[in-house]
Formats: structure tokens, C-alpha cells, sequence
């Protein structure tokens, strides 16, 4: 019983983002502005009761959400909307972004609701605060990187886009410089975020395993999402790539991460899964 308001204000925050995935996709592709506004809207509410529902669970059992699968996959969907909403705001054309980020996270919170939600107690090697500077960093790294593939997948819309019938939506984009430019901030962002999450990472698993790195699966797969993106970085930085090329590349990197955050648990037997998938 104690657990209902966090899990009440949890299916408020998928039914937000259920109507907000339903609105935004109707308002792009029908030319909806009213249903469009509508989503966003919805995606505002989605977040605002996720933010309950992870601070009464964390009041209730002393610790972020750092631990379980239910736990992480949440904070990364709202994260994913946190990032989405944030970005409306500041270039209000790039609403359509809504199309792929809010049905991503409407599945990530879906997924998350089917598990156990049993909370794990906080105890030895778990209570360090370099757990939760991890666990915070890997987040922003992947809210960053999602916002760069929406951008991407922008300018890859707009490079293509040449027909009348797609032309009044892709005019509400930034110019192609623009998107360019931003996918490449976000990208550069997520990756230090990403590199300070595997460094305090690491400085957690010396205190809790008695070792830095030990090739565990999930260290493997950061490391190698981490080298794809700095393959893009390399080849923007130093070779020069820009607009499709560049896109394509920050679009292919994003199933990687996604991987080794969510997908490696569950399919690696791994230290690190032991705290992921209760």
C-alpha cells in the first residue's frame, strides 16, 4: 500500500506520454498545430508526474534511483523527456522531434513498469556517493545522445525533404546549419558526460570489487559506445565531415548505447547486471 503513490503518479507519467506520442505524431503528419500543441502539453504532465513518482519513491526508500532495472530505465526515460521538452523550448520548430523521442520513452517507461520494483537497499560498496555520480552522469550522457539523433534524423528530413506535400513541416525546422551545428554540441556534450560516467564508474567498482576495470560486459560495451562516438567526433573534428555523412553516424551510434545500457543486463551475465535486473 505504501508504494501506491509513487506507482499512481508512475502511470500518470505513461499515460502523458502515451497521448503526448499519439499528438505529436498526428499533429506532424496531418499538420494538427492545435493536437501538436496538445502533445506537447501532454508531455509536459507525463514529466511533472514522473518527477513525483521518482521523488516519493526516493523519499520513501532513502536513495535515487540508482539501483534495479526499474529504477535506471525510468530516470533514462525521463531524462529522454526531460531533453525533449527542453529542446521545444528553445527552438520551438523542432516539436516534431516528439515524433521519435516520446514513443522511445513511452516504451523505456513501459518496459520499466513490467519488472520488479522491489527497492534494493543501499548497502557496503552501494552507498557511495560515486554510485550516484555514475548512475547521473550515464543519463545525461544519454539524454544528450538522443537529442543529437533527433537532430540528426531533422537534418537527414530536411536534406530529402523536396516534395510539396512534406514542405510546409520541414520549413518549421532550423536551418540545416543550425541542426548540424547542434547535433554535433549534443554529441560533444554526451560524450564527456559519458567519459565521467565511465571514470567515477570505475573509481566505484575499485571500492566495491577491489578493481578498476575488469572487462565485465557492461565496462566493454561503454567503452565501445563511447569509441563509436568518438569516431564521429574524430571524423567531424578532424576530417571534416559535415551534414548526411555526419548524421548518418550519429544516428547509427544511438542503438549502441542503448545497448549497453539497457540491453547488455539483460542479455550478459555480468556483475553489473546483479544491480540491474532485480
Amino acid at each position: 500500500m505504501s508504494i501506491a503513490p509513487e506507482i499512481i503518479a508512475a502511470w500518470v507519467a505513461i499515460g502523458g506520454y502515451a497521448v503526448a506520442s499519439v499528438g505529436l505524431i498526428i499533429g506532424t503528419f496531418f499538420g494538427k498545430r492545435t493536437v501538436e500543441t496538445f502533445g506537447v502539453r501532454a508531455a509536459w504532465i507525463g514529466l511533472a508526474a514522473h518527477a513525483v513518482a521518482i521523488g516519493v519513491r526516493w523519499v520513501r526508500i532513502g536513495h535515487g534511483p540508482f539501483l534495479g532495472f526499474y529504477e535506471v530505465s525510468s530516470l533514462l526515460a525521463f531524462m529522454a523527456v526531460a531533453g525533449f521538452v527542453v529542446l521545444v523550448w528553445r527552438y520551438g520548430g523542432l516539436r516534431v522531434a516528439g515524433v521519435v523521442t516520446m514513443p522511445i520513452a513511452f516504451l523505456i517507461m513501459g518496459a520499466s513498469l513490467l519488472v520488479n520494483k522491489e527497492a534494493q537497499a543501499m548497502t557496503g560498496g552501494l552507498s557511495s556517493a560515486w554510485l550516484a555520480i555514475h548512475v547521473s552522469f550515464s543519463n545525461l550522457a544519454f539524454g544528450s545522445y538522443l537529442v543529437s539523433f533527433v537532430l540528426a534524423v531533422a537534418f537527414l528530413m530536411k536534406e530529402g525533404g523536396t516534395g510539396r506535400r512534406w514542405q510546409a513541416l520541414l520549413d518549421r525546422f532550423p536551418a540545416q546549419d543550425v541542426l548540424d551545428g547542434l547535433t554535433f554540441r549534443f554529441v560533444g556534450a554526451g560524450f564527456v558526460f559519458q567519459g565521467i560516467m565511465i571514470a567515477s564508474g570505475a573509481i566505484w567498482a575499485n571500492e566495491s570489487w577491489g578493481r578498476y576495470w575488469g572487462w565485465d560486459p557492461m565496462e566493454t560495451w561503454s567503452l565501445i559506445a563511447w569509441a563509436v562516438y568518438a569516431i564521429y567526433l574524430h571524423l567531424t573534428l578532424t576530417l571534416g565531415w559535415r551534414g548526411k555523412r555526419a548524421a548518418w553516424v550519429a544516428i547509427i551510434a544511438l542503438p549502441v548505447i542503448l545497448f549497453s545500457l539497457l540491453g547488455v543486463p539483460v542479455v550478459y551475465n555480468s556483475i553489473h547486471g546483479a544491480y540491474l535486473t532485480r
